[in-house]
């Protein structure tokens, strides 16, 4: 669809747009806001963007019908599998995808011809689970202590001796052995 922009559009006042960079590699929590069917050269395949919760979007596209690549429809099929386990929810239209619930783990796809490096989605993960999703900053660590080398007991006897979990009687632990820090 064509149409004329004039009084819509001034390029001379119109905002440059904002420069992004990459999202760092890691695990992302978000929802699926869009999903679409779309034709391809090969078959067919599901557009989806993803609204991760740290405001930035990526977007995934999966080959749900490849005539070029079996491994591609599996990989696709799987993925929306488990974005409809992950959700309780049978995936029957793309509607079905929209505002599920999706842990992603994002990567950089090198840049490729004329085409600089960009964000891909390399799988989905069950969102519900206890992996923490990475953050768009990491908090800066502090160094640990520095210890004392642990000094080895002689190995106990074959028969009769403490085995490896039990606590040796040779030598009782001291105040410096033990690391009371509570990290938070």
């Amino acid at each position: 669809m064509s149409g004329n922009l004039a009084g819509i559009y001034d390029q001379n006042t119109a905002p440059d747009a904002p420069e992004y960079d990459l999202i760092p590699t890691g695990d992302y929590d978000g929802d699926i806001v869009k999903a679409e069917l779309k034709d391809t050269r090969a078959g067919c395949m599901i557009s989806i963007q993803i609204k991760l919760d740290n405001g930035r979007v990526v977007f995934d596209n999966l080959n749900i019908q490849c005539s070029t690549s079996s491994q591609a429809e599996d990989i696709a099929k799987a993925a929306v599998k488990k974005i409809g386990q992950t959700n309780s929810k049978v995936i029957c239209d793309t509607s079905d995808l929209e505002l599920c619930r999706v842990r992603v783990r994002v990567g950089i796809q090198p840049a490729r011809g004329e085409y600089s490096e960009r964000n891909v989605v390399k799988f989905y993960q069950d969102p519900h689970k206890a992996t923490a999703p990475a953050r768009a900053a990491a908090p800066a660590t502090r160094p640990a202590p520095a210890r004392a080398p642990a000094q080895r007991t002689a190995a106990p006897a074959a028969a009769g001796g403490a085995r490896k979990w039990e606590r040796s009687t040779a030598k009782a632990p001291s105040s410096q052995d033990l690391d009371d820090e509570i990290p938070y």
